[in-house]
């Protein structure tokens, strides 16, 4: 089971557009709302089954209370993300029956600090950010000089990384992981 996680930079472009800017850090934050995403955003790859398979279920917000309010649901939205890739990196690790111990991360949403350490607490993982949001154009031009001889692998060496490791507490990151599991349960029609 691989896969990606197909919109969440437009969620969280979104979730900044609509509801605030996302990209500022949102510790501090009573939690409790969860975001369900619809199974959109979870696109198999190679044939693989999706770690949410149901393509019937629709996003929802679980868990609101009369003190709900934008910020919440930002972070849940932004949670949101990092769960959903917790989901993957956890089929990947039982697929090939090994921890999968660091993630390297790109995209518009490394830029959230909060979103970075949460990724590495829900995935008992370090995340390493580099210091460039893109590398989906890097790594090509960095493939082409290598193959023209335009520079050796000591390239790679040379990209800058801001790396987050697990503080959360085992007890608290499954407590927090079943919640939002119980969560996207209650959107699923299969």
């Amino acid at each position: 089971k691989a896969g990606g996680i197909g919109l969440a930079d437009m969620m969280y472009a979104q979730l900044s557009r609509n509801l605030g800017d996302a990209s500022r850090s949102t510790a501090g934050m009573t939690a409790g709302a969860a975001f369900t995403p619809s199974a959109a955003p979870l696109l198999p790859r190679q044939n693989q089954e999706s770690p949410l398979p149901d393509s019937h279920a629709a996003a929802a917000i679980v868990g609101m209370t009369r003190t709900t309010g934008k910020a919440e649901i930002v972070r849940a939205g932004v949670e949101c993300i990092a769960y959903q890739i917790t989901d993957i990196v956890k089929a990947m690790s039982e697929d090939a029956g090994i921890k999968v111990g660091e993630l390297r991360v790109d995209g518009g949403p490394t830029r959230n600090d909060y979103l970075m350490q949460f990724q590495s607490d829900i995935a008992d993982a370090a995340v390493q950010v580099p210091d460039s949001e893109e590398l989906s154009g890097i790594g090509p031009a960095y493939a082409a000089g290598l193959r023209l001889g335009v520079w050796d692998e000591s390239i790679f060496g040379k990209l800058k990384r801001v790396k987050y490791e697990p503080e959360m507490e085992k007890e608290i990151r499954d407590e927090k992981y079943a919640g939002w599991k119980a969560a996207v349960g209650t959107v699923l029609t299969k």
